[in-house]
């Protein structure tokens, strides 16, 4: 396996401009609009690019986390990880947060490159 990118991008959810580049590229992006419009935490999928996507907001500003070159399985099996932690206290949803998953999870090395705004 080559190397992991996680491509970061944040937006405010009452910026719709701004939504629609954050969510462009999002399987059922519709779906995850209006989930993103109340805390949620959540992800999609395209097992043929080798893209996923990681979503989190909190009713006002919403993350999208793409991770580039990981497969299914790989992507399950960081989830779960992520899941059993993400309710303990403390716990921050970020990009470095999701790299150092997939290293512990994986034993790949994941590299970020910070979007900024949509």
């Amino acid at each position: 396996m080559d190397d992991v990118r996680i491509l970061s991008l944040r937006a405010r959810i009452s910026d719709a401009a701004a939504m629609a580049r954050l969510l462009q590229n999002v399987p059922d992006a519709d779906a995850v609009r209006a989930e993103l419009a109340q805390p949620c935490f959540t992800w999609r999928c395209q097992g043929a690019t080798q893209h996923s996507y990681w979503l989190a907001g909190n009713g006002e500003t919403a993350l999208c986390l793409t991770v580039l070159g990981l497969n299914l399985d790989e992507v399950i099996a960081v989830w779960l990880a992520v899941d059993e932690r993400r309710g303990q206290p403390g716990f921050t949803f970020s990009a470095q947060v999701l790299r150092d998953f997939i290293r512990e999870e994986l034993g790949v090395r994941a590299e970020v490159v910070d979007g900024g705004n949509a």
